[in-house]
């Protein structure tokens, strides 16, 4: 019995599967993430991210991406938002990327959500120009621009798509 969108211990999603992140997993993978674009850039230390993966937060379902028996990223996804999931975290190791992930999670969050939620929403920093067209390949549109909220001389921009 599937109690709501996002709620599986686990989802096959072709090039990848997601499933809930061990406990021991968590500072390994915070720390990969730290180290690449836009986290690295953004300044955020292992430990932020760390205590985020951490963290217990109703309405917010984290998950390992798993390819071939390793941990290759995380998704964290808050639902609901407006008229629709938030993908607050989408990160994927350098090695994995150009694999298709990127794209079959915004698949699954659509299919999640399928005839109940209107929208995908994700906010994306103005300086992460493969992000910005991973998203628009991905039918996002901008709808907001928010200067000055990580980094200063940096935007981040509220992106939607709507289903």
């Amino acid at each position: 019995m599937t109690l709501g969108p996002f709620t599986e211990a686990e989802y096959d999603l072709g090039p990848a599967r997601l499933r809930r992140l061990a406990a021991d997993e968590i500072a390994p993978l915070a720390a990969a993430i730290a180290a690449i674009d836009p986290w690295a850039r953004l300044g955020y230390p292992e430990s932020s991210i760390e205590a985020f993966f951490r963290r217990l937060d109703a309405g917010t379902y984290k998950f390992a991406i798993d390819r071939d028996g390793a941990v290759v990223g995380a998704v964290s996804v808050r639902h609901p938002f407006l008229k629709g999931p938030y993908l607050e975290l989408l990160a994927v190791l350098p090695a994995a990327q150009g694999k298709g992930i990127g794209a079959a999670v915004i698949d699954w969050m659509g299919r999640e959500v399928a005839g109940r939620d209107r929208n995908l929403w994700v906010c994306v920093s103005d300086f992460n120009e493969a992000a910005r067209a991973f998203y628009r390949r991905q039918g996002f549109d901008e709808t907001a621009r928010l200067d000055d909220l990580t980094l200063d001389d940096a935007t981040e921009l509220f992106l939607r798509k709507r289903l």
